[in-house]
């Protein structure tokens, strides 16, 4: 009995203290509205606290007596997020609640950092240089592509889309220039486990150009969906990245996917739907008709015809008895033009034609859940994506499943796994006869593309069927309409492509001790990529009797670690020892085939067009390579403020001789860690390390080779016309290959001030790359005529700056700023004798020369004078400049004697395509649950080459050719002759410094003033590429309230609105974004020559957490 009453006593005291206690209740979530799991949440000066689960709700219990009805200040903090604190009046008995917006702190130096192992570390005690990007700036730009996702979020790492085509590739470029021939792509690391990142060309490709032409690739690290990550970091140091040796030289980008949360399981479901439009135009005339000197002639490529304001008007005289053209639906005739009289323009209406407001749906849907011993994290994501270009088209579908499980005390295991499938569909572009812009842009303003296909009646009334009409073949009167109608290129011709990606990542960690634990990690990365090419007959160029190609790629990689760490205690110096084995195998397989020369007029996609040998060519290719790398890490750490970093690796690679080591260190010293006050951390750091670039594979022996021709007899011999064949290869093999070897030193600072909001992180750079592998010509009596070896060298000099600076933070509302800036000075300091080496195609190139940057942008240009020397005395020419002693006339243009520039008789430097600097400055602020985001960036200097405008001057399309006057005097244009006073013209004057002189239809058609080939001065066709931007806007709205969580269990539901590329403004360049590169994924850069445009984009999702 008695116990009885006790344990009523106990059950009362305890339920009465249980009902009486008071709660602090809540979410945390980032400024976007997404729940942040894990937060700390405490109630300043006491013990009392709690963390909120993954769904970003937090509930702290306040026991009775303690600060019931008082005041207390509730403060959050969460890694990489900026601390958030609020006045709570904590009621008697009862609850309150409090929401958290945490701000994304940009350089967060307290935050941890992943190191290169994918360890997590403290960024304080680090001396090497890496940057984090928060998933939340990453998912807030709506880019459907993680790759761009990356832009203008960190210094010194340049994002961009090579083109605005859905799925296009992306190129990151790290600290500049690393290598010349090499890949110049960070290494990507997906969680602990290399990804390959390859952007393939070839095979159907080359049909239509290769690299600079065809269509865009894709980069495979777009295969990943952005919301399924959890932090970026990027290495840029070669001390932080020497542990992947030969593989790290262009930085390392470390990716972390989310993990499960543990409790009650939770949703996520987010649609984001974007409208795309074309972020640049190129602006067109629409007042002078097709043909030459002032008469409209139809069968000329170029719109330097008639005035059209003085046709007659009406409806064109035809001939209705000869040939014509019927349209496939038939509804248009045309027939033999008489007589132009219509003054119907089309320039806006056929753009409308090819372009369209782009769109793309993707929803993303996430669960989350487990317990103590076992999480689990499960994605689906779908995009739908139709591109600016009309049947442009890109779909994917995301799979993820990761899980953890503790098997015991001692031995935990988690997997990661992914499948993703992509299908698209890819327009032709750039330098490319069946490309879409170079039909759009040099088509007449007075020729309507609507009807595009049809039948083309002969004056003997035969007819002829799928024929494709285009401006220079008005009634499709020839097989070959020269340059593609822009609608055939869309329609009628196909570039498809469908991968599929598996990715899996297994690692078992055991831990004996708290001081010892033993990581095992394997992992697969499998994709297959099936491509189709489809020209029907009819199309331009080399593929007017027909095309029907495909290629299928495969590609496996196998990633084994093994790795040990130790911790150990030597009173005031403490010691993490790592040590591990690497193992990497790759093997890739392309096999392609071609058929050419259809035997019936056809779409259907099959190798039935035509069955002769003679008309068909299958090709394959493979590449293995495998390496071994054991690597050992020793960090030591004294008095609290003295950190050390000793890192070596040793590899073996197939593609390497012998084996080489790279050696890595770096030194952080803390002279302030306060916490408070004006500086409240300073830390020194510096750091050196070595990695490098492998060679190619398969170039240690001279192998065979097939294909080849040899064309300097009368009879010219093509071996394929005789069954096949192989010769010895006339490129020499190379026993003694060894990696590119960067070595690097670097300096840097960091500081926080003002009770750390405010934080900077400068940091001093210059690195040496030696034995940079290239094609070095060899005697032509050694039998070969070149040998790929380490002949070249290289050197990066650079600054970053890096700062966020927390303006205020307070429980309804903050502001904080954040910010970089970085330029980086790039020089090639030997190629072993060789002249250049070109890095794209073109009549401008982008090229490596010694004493000038990587990417150096050279042609054909205008003669200057010189200060003549004693070799070069006064009056030489050397076929760029003229000599003279006459100091005023340095740099200025040599004329000809009628006052135009001459053009020099060789290739001369035009450019450099490397800004002087870059930077951005970002704004967020929060109020109650209201969020913006706002980023500026801004490029300096470099140079870009718009070839497209250049060459579209000759064929007078563009509205800088349009200008016309009536002449003040007699003046002299480039053919020499003199245009009397009085005349009216369509044209300028100029003057180019020895006296005003006319630039007309003789300047830009068939002078030096626009047009193909080396006989431009393409000096003036180079333009200051300085751009400023605002890179993204976004406004966003969270509702979360215990009313919402009642009544329809969600815990929060998001609105944002989003902005891409808004505005831009550019010093010189009209019409093109220099982000747009020709030549794709390459070391070639600064080039335009009718690349499809980049994109401007407007977003909305909806987020809803369950």
């Amino acid at each position: 009995m008695k116990v009885r009453y006790y344990y009523f006593i106990a059950v009362f005291v305890f339920v009465s203290f249980v009902f009486s206690q008071s709660t602090i209740e809540g979410t945390v979530s980032d400024e976007s509205g997404n729940p942040l799991g894990g937060a700390n949440v405490t109630i300043d000066g006491t013990s009392h606290g709690g963390a909120s689960g993954a769904d970003g709700n937090y509930v702290v219990n306040v026991p009775s007596g303690t600060v019931e009805g008082k005041t207390v200040v509730v403060t959050v903090s969460f890694i990489g997020y900026e601390s958030a604190s609020a006045s709570v009046d904590v009621p008697v008995g009862g609850s309150v609640n409090q929401n958290f917006s945490l701000a994304v702190s940009a350089i967060d130096m307290r935050a941890v950092s992943v190191t290169a192992l994918g360890f997590m570390a403290n960024r304080d005690e680090q001396g090497s240089s890496s940057v984090s990007v928060a998933a939340a700036d990453m998912t807030r730009s709506g880019e459907s592509l993680m790759g761009n996702s990356l832009a203008a979020k960190a210094s010194n790492v340049i994002v961009n889309a090579v083109a605005g085509d859905p799925g296009a590739s992306t190129t990151i470029k790290v600290r500049g220039a690393n290598t010349i021939s090499g890949n110049f792509q960070p290494l990507i690391v997906v969680d602990g486990m290399p990804l390959n990142n390859s952007t393939v060309y070839g095979g159907g490709n080359n049909i239509s150009g290769g690299t600079s032409a065809g269509t865009v690739q894709q980069s495979r690290i777009n295969d990943l969906n952005a919301n399924d990550i959890e932090s970026v970091e990027v290495l840029k140091g070669a001390s932080a990245a020497a542990l992947w040796g030969s593989r790290a030289a262009n930085g390392v980008v470390m990716i972390t996917t989310k993990d499960g949360e543990s409790g009650k399981m939770k949703m996520n479901y987010k649609r984001t739907m974007s409208f795309d439009e074309i972020h640049e135009r190129i602006p067109m005339q629409d007042t002078w008709g097709q043909g030459h000197s002032g008469a409209y002639n139809n069968a000329k490529a170029e719109s330097w015809g008639d005035y059209i304001p003085d046709r007659a008007g009406g409806a064109d005289e035809v001939e209705t008895s000869g040939q014509h053209f019927i349209s496939e639906d038939g509804t248009f005739t045309q027939y033999g033009l008489v007589t132009k009289n219509s003054k119907e323009t089309y320039v806006d209406s056929n753009w409308d034609l090819v372009f369209q407001t782009g769109k793309y749906i993707q929803d993303d849907f996430q669960v989350t859940g487990g317990d103590a011993s076992r999480t689990f994290l499960f994605s689906y994501s779908r995009l739908r994506q139709d591109g600016i270009i009309r049947n442009s088209l890109y779909d994917r579908d995301n799979f993820r499943l990761n899980t953890k499980f503790r098997l015991s005390d001692m031995i935990s295991m988690e997997s990661k796994a992914s499948y993703t499938f992509t299908n698209s569909n890819r327009i032709q572009q750039s330098s490319n006869v069946t490309g879409l812009m170079l039909g759009l842009l040099r088509n007449a303003p007075d020729f309507d593309i609507t009807h595009y296909k049809g039948t083309y009646v002969d004056s003997d009334g035969i007819e002829y069927e799928g024929r494709q009409r285009a401006y220079r073949k008005y009634m499709a009167q020839s097989t070959h309409p020269t340059y593609n109608n822009p609608l055939w290129t869309i329609y009628d011709q196909q570039a498809e492509t469908k991968v599929d990606r598996f990715i899996m990542t297994n690692e078992m960690t055991i831990t004996p001790n708290q001081k010892t634990s033993i990581v095992i990690r394997a992992g697969i990365d499998a994709w297959g990529d099936d491509r189709s090419w489809f020209f029907p007959m009819g199309s331009s160029g080399s593929r007017s009797s027909g095309v029907f190609a495909e290629d299928a790629l495969t590609n496996r990689e196998a990633n084994y670690d093994l790795i040990a760490r130790r911790s150990l205690d030597l009173g005031s110096i403490s010691m993490n020892v790592t040590a591990g084995y690497n193992w990497w195998d790759r093997s890739y397989n392309r096999t392609s085939f071609n058929i050419s020369s259809f035997l019936v007029n056809t779409d259907k996609h099959t190798a039935n067009v035509n069955t002769s040998a003679e008309a068909s060519t299958v090709e394959s290719s493979k590449l293995f390579i495998r390496s071994g790398r054991t690597y050992g890490l020793l960090s030591l750490a004294a008095m609290d403020n003295l950190f050390v970093n000793f890192s070596g690796v040793s590899e073996n690679h197939s593609t390497i001789s012998d084996p080489y080591f790279y050696p890595g260190m770096d030194v952080a010293y803390q002279f302030n860690d306060s916490g408070d006050g004006t500086l409240s951390f300073g830390k020194l750091r510096v750091a050196w390390g070595q990695v490098g670039v492998r060679p190619s594979a398969h170039r240690f022996e001279t192998l065979a080779e097939s294909g080849f021709t040899y064309s300097s007899y009368s009879d010219p011999l093509d071996i394929a016309l005789f069954g096949g064949g192989y010769r010895v290869d006339d490129d020499k093999g190379n026993p003694d290959l060894k990696p590119e070897l960067k070595t690097e030193t670097e300096f840097g600072l960091d500081l926080r001030f003002l009770d750390d909001r405010l934080a900077l992180s400068l940091t001093s750079y210059q690195n040496q790359v030696d034995d940079m592998l290239i094609n070095v010509s060899k005697s032509p009596s050694t039998g070969y005529d070149t040998q790929y070896m380490n002949a070249a060298t290289m050197e990066n000099k650079g600054f970053e700056l890096d700062g966020s600076y927390l303006l205020m933070n307070q429980a309804d509302k903050a502001l904080d700023l954040y910010f970089n800036w970085a330029k980086n000075e790039n020089k090639v300091t030997d190629l072993a004798g060789t002249e250049l080496i070109y890095l794209g195609t073109g009549s401008v190139n982008s090229v490596a020369i010694v004493g000038y940057p990587v990417g150096t942008l050279h042609g054909t240009g205008s003669k200057t004078y010189a200060l003549a020397n004693a070799i070069d005395t006064v009056g030489h020419d050397d076929g760029i400049n003229v000599f003279t002693d006459d100091n005023s006339l340095v740099g200025n243009f040599a004329l000809d004697k009628n006052g135009f520039p001459q053009i020099t008789s060789l290739k001369t430097v035009l450019g450099d395509p490397n800004p002087d600097w870059r930077g951005t400055l970002g704004l967020n602020a929060r109020w109650k649950n209201f969020n913006m985001n706002i980023l500026f960036e801004h490029s300096q200097g470099g140079d870009f080459s718009p070839r497209t405008q250049w060459v579209l001057r000759r064929f007078g399309t563009t509205e800088e050719t349009a200008a016309s006057l009536t002449l003040p005097q007699d003046m002299i244009n480039f053919d020499g002759d003199t245009v009397a006073a009085g005349t009216f013209v369509r044209g300028s004057i100029h003057d180019f410094g020895g006296g005003d002189v006319l630039l007309d239809e003789a300047w830009y058609r068939h002078g030096i003033g626009g047009g193909f080939g080396d006989n431009q001065a393409y000096n003036f066709a180079v333009k200051d590429a300085t751009f400023s931007r605002i890179k993204e806007l976004s406004l966003s709205y969270t509702y979360s309230s215990p009313t919402l969580r009642e009544r329809t269990n969600l815990s929060s539901i998001t609105m944002r609105w989003t902005a891409r590329n808004l505005f831009a403004w550019y010093k010189e360049l009209v019409g093109i974004d220099p982000a747009t590169n020709q030549a794709g994924v390459a070391n070639g850069f600064g080039l335009d020559y009718f690349t499809n445009p980049s994109t401007k984009s407007y977003l909305f999702t909806v987020s809803v957490n369950y």
